[in-house]
């Protein structure tokens, strides 16, 4: 998506971007080796550096700049009005 222009970064229309939905549903079932799968997954993402934000749907956890969706829904709402894009 990054090198077809798409983030709102590049003038394309992608706001934002998610990595694991709902991760933290199952990250007990893993033990100890969750946590360390949610920072990874997080720093992979962030190192994209695509120019928008990226959620973490559930993941209540996610560390920074991740954010969880949670978190997230009231100011990409205002962003959507406020360009019309829906």
């Amino acid at each position: 998506m990054k090198s077809e222009g798409l983030y709102v970064s590049q003038g394309g229309p992608i706001i934002l971007s998610q990595n694991e939905n709902e991760y933290q549903n199952v990250e007990l079932a893993f033990h100890e080796k969750g946590p360390p799968y949610v920072l990874w997954a997080a720093n992979m993402a962030v190192g994209l550096q695509t120019g928008v934000p990226w959620i973490m749907c559930k993941q209540q956890d996610a560390p920074d700049p991740v954010v969880s969706t949670y978190q997230l829904i009231l100011p990409v709402l205002v962003l959507v009005l406020r360009r019309n894009l829906i």
